[in-house]
C-alpha cells in the first residue's frame, strides 16, 4: 500500500505537489496559490498570456501556473484524484461527474460566498448557475462559466450543400425519403463539377464505443419527436419523464434508414472508423471544391472552412415520414453550453485559502471574464467603457479559428458574460446565432422546463458507481450493435435479443436512478424559482 501511494504521489507531483510540501510565500511576500489548468493545445503558456497579470493584481498574490494540455488530461486526472492531491486552483479539470466520488478534496465555497462577491452576484442575476452548483448533499464545490448572450441552444446544427442541389434541380429535403433522393442524386451526379466521383453524400463524427458524441447520427431521431441530449446512452426526458431510446422502437425505425443509406452508398465509407482531424479535414474539401453534401456541425465556417462555407444551409429539423402524427423537435444541450458546472474548483487543503478565494472571485468580474475568454486588453479586446468591449481581428500571422484559443482559455474560461455587457464580435464569433435560429420552430413545442434531460445533474457517490457499473455492460451491447446494423443489417431479427440483453445489464435500473436524479434536481430548480422558458 506504501509502495502504491508513493507512486501516486510521483505520478503528480508535476501537477499538484503531494502533502503541503512547497513554498507558500513568494520572495515579495506575496502569498503564492498554484493553478492548474487543462487547455487548448493551440494555447499559449498561462504565464505569458498578458491578462493573467491582472489576476495576480486582483488575487494580491503569485500564481504558480502548471499548464496541462487536455489530450493528456484524463491519465493525470485519475492519478491525481487516486492520489487524493488536487492543486490549489483547478481550470477545466473536474466536472460534476467528479464531485459525486471525490467531492471530499474540493473545498465548499457555499460559506465562502460572503468574501466571493463576483461569484455571488452571479448567482443572483442567474440562479441557473447556482443551481447546477450545488451538489446533492447542497454543497458549492465548483463555480461554473456562465454565457447566455454569446451561446446557441444546441451543439448540432445540420448542414446541406446548396450549391450541389441547385446544380442538380433538387429541392431542400423535408423529409428522411426527400433526403435519400439528394445524397442518392449527389453521389451520381457531379455536383462538386470536378468530373469526379468522389462527393461524400453524407459525412459525421464516427460514434465511439464509450456512446454517442455530438455531430452524429442519432440526432435524426428529434424527428420522431425526442428531443436529443448531448448523453452518451440514450437517456432523454419528456414531460418529466426519464425515457431511454436505445430500446425505443424509433431508434429501430433509424437505424433501419442509416442501413438503408448505407446500402446506397451515400454514407462515408470511414464515417465508422476515422477520427476527429480526418472528418474535419474531409469536410474542408480541397480548396474550393466541396467533398461533402451533408453533416452536421457547429457552423458552417467551423466544419467547412473559409473557402466553402457559403455553399452551405441549416437544415431544420427533418420529418421522418410525410404524414407522420409526432412532431419533429431538434436535439438541445444548450444548458451545458451557457451553463458549465465546477469549471474552476479549490482544493480543501489549499495553503492560501484567502488568496485563492479572491483568485477565483476575480474570475467573475466583467474585465477578467472577458480577457480569459477572448484575450487580454491591447492584442485581443479593445475596452470602450465600463461593460462596453470590442474583440479585435487576429493578427496575420495567425489563423482567424485559432488566435482566441491562442490567446485566452475561450469557452474553457471560467467567468459570467453578462446580459449587461456590450460586446462587439466579428462575423466568426456570430455566425451560430443565425444558424442557431432556424430552429426555431422546432423549439416551440419544447418545455424547457419538463422536455430536456440536463447537464449538470449532481449525483450521489452510490448513484455514480452504480450507474457506471452498469453503464459498461450497457455500451458494450449497444454501440457494437449500432455499427453493425448500420453497415450490415439485421436490427429486425436481432432486436428483441438486443433489448432483452439491455435491460439484463440494468438500463432499466439507470432510468430509475437518472430519474432520482432528475427529480432532485427540479426540485432544486423550483427552490431556487428557475424557468428555463425565459431563455428560449
Amino acid at each position: 500500500m506504501l509502495k502504491v501511494t508513493a507512486l501516486a504521489c510521483v505520478s503528480v507531483m508535476a501537477l499538484a505537489g503531494c502533502g503541503s510540501g512547497g513554498a507558500s510565500t513568494a520572495e515579495d511576500g506575496r502569498p503564492i496559490v498554484t493553478v492548474q489548468v487543462v487547455k487548448d493545445a493551440r494555447a499559449e503558456k498561462m504565464s505569458k498570456m498578458g491578462w493573467t497579470k491582472d489576476l495576480e493584481k486582483a488575487c494580491g498574490c503569485k500564481i504558480d501556473w502548471q499548464d496541462v494540455a487536455g489530450s493528456s488530461w484524463d491519465q493525470q486526472k485519475k492519478a491525481s484524484l487516486a492520489a487524493g492531491e488536487v492543486a490549489d486552483v483547478t481550470i477545466s479539470g473536474f466536472g460534476s461527474g467528479d464531485m459525486g466520488e471525490y467531492g471530499s478534496l474540493f473545498l465548499d465555497l457555499k460559506p465562502e460566498l460572503g468574501k466571493m462577491p463576483n461569484l455571488s452576484k452571479t448567482f443572483k442575476t442567474e440562479p441557473y448557475a447556482r443551481v447546477i452548483s450545488t451538489t446533492a448533499s447542497g454543497k458549492i464545490l465548483g463555480a461554473p462559466t456562465v454565457d447566455r448572450p454569446t451561446t446557441a441552444r444546441t451543439s448540432n446544427h445540420m448542414f446541406i450543400n446548396k450549391q450541389w442541389l441547385d446544380k442538380l434541380g433538387l429541392k431542400v429535403p423535408t423529409t428522411w425519403d426527400e433526403l435519400e433522393t439528394v445524397l442518392k442524386a449527389f453521389k451520381t451526379g457531379d455536383p462538386n463539377g470536378n468530373g469526379k466521383a468522389d462527393e461524400i453524400p453524407m459525412e459525421f463524427n464516427s460514434p465511439g464505443t464509450g456512446g454517442f458524441g455530438l455531430f452524429q447520427p442519432n440526432v435524426l431521431l428529434a424527428s420522431l419527436g425526442i428531443v436529443v441530449p448531448n448523453g452518451s446512452l440514450g437517456m432523454y426526458v419528456q414531460g418529466g419523464t426519464v425515457k431511454n431510446y436505445l430500446t425505443d422502437v424509433r431508434y429501430k425505425e433509424l437505424i433501419s434508414y442509416l442501413h438503408r443509406l448505407w446500402a446506397d452508398g451515400v454514407i462515408s465509407a470511414e464515417a465508422f472508423t476515422h477520427d476527429w482531424s480526418k472528418y474535419t479535414g474531409t469536410c474542408k474539401g480541397e480548396g474550393t471544391t466541396a467533398k461533402v453534401g451533408f453533416t452536421w456541425m457547429w457552423t458552417p465556417s467551423d466544419v467547412f472552412g473559409p473557402q466553402l462555407a457559403d455553399q452551405y444551409i441549416t437544415l431544420p429539423s427533418l420529418k421522418a415520414r410525410a404524414d407522420q402524427a409526432e412532431k419533429p423537435v431538434w436535439s438541445y444541450n444548450g444548458d451545458d453550453l451557457a451553463y458549465q458546472a465546477d469549471r474552476i474548483v479549490v482544493s480543501g487543503k489549499v495553503k492560501n485559502k484567502e488568496a485563492a478565494l479572491k483568485l477565483v472571485d476575480a474570475f467573475y468580474s466583467p474585465d477578467i471574464s472577458i480577457q480569459a475568454r477572448y484575450g487580454a486588453f491591447g492584442t485581443a479586446v479593445k475596452k470602450n467603457a465600463v461593460n462596453d468591449y470590442k474583440i479585435l481581428d487576429p493578427p496575420a500571422d495567425h489563423q482567424l479559428s485559432d488566435w482566441q484559443f491562442f490567446q485566452s482559455l475561450a469557452d474553457g474560461a471560467p467567468g459570467w458574460i453578462s446580459d449587461e455587457m456590450k460586446l462587439d464580435l466579428p462575423a466568426f464569433h456570430t455566425e451560430v446565432k443565425g444558424v442557431d435560429a432556424v430552429y426555431d420552430g422546432d423549439y416551440a413545442d419544447v418545455d424547457f422546463n419538463k422536455d430536456i434531460l440536463y447537464a449538470n445533474m449532481p449525483m450521489t457517490e452510490e448513484q455514480t458507481n452504480t450507474m457506471n457499473a452498469n453503464n459498461t455492460g450497457i455500451t458494450q451491447g449497444a454501440m457494437s450493435k449500432f455499427a453493425q446494423w448500420v453497415t450490415k443489417g439485421g436490427v429486425e431479427d436481432e432486436w428483441d435479443a438486443y433489448v432483452a440483453n439491455l435491460k439484463k445489464n440494468k438500463l432499466d435500473e439507470n432510468i430509475k436512478i437518472q430519474q432520482d436524479v432528475y427529480n432532485s434536481f427540479k426540485k432544486n430548480m423550483d427552490t431556487i424559482g428557475v424557468n428555463l422558458n425565459n431563455n428560449k
